[in-house]
């Protein structure tokens, strides 16, 4: 069965899970630099990379609307959207 993705409602993204996984990435990839040689461990340091990751969840949901924004308006001039196909598995 074919499925074509005709619009990507913007609220449903924002308000859905997706969000929270990008921050958790964004917030594991931040103290993976806990482990670097020339860390020094202090309360700035910790609030700094937990600001880098807020500031990437950020700047990746910003990207993410506007690219959604730029797919919606493609579709609504008629360019078909992505199509899935789909096969049932028994």
């Amino acid at each position: 069965m074919k499925v074509e993705i005709k619009k990507i409602h913007i609220l449903s993204v924002l308000f859905s899970v997706f969000p929270l996984a990008v921050f958790v990435v964004m917030l594991v990839s931040a103290f993976l630099e806990m482990f670097s040689p020339e860390a020094t461990l202090n309360f700035a340091y910790v609030m700094g990379l937990v600001l880098r990751a807020v500031q990437g969840t950020i700047l990746s949901l910003v990207s993410v609307i506007f690219f959604l924004l730029a797919y919606n308006g493609l579709a609504a001039l008629g360019i078909r959207g992505v199509q899935v196909n789909l096969e049932d598995k028994e």
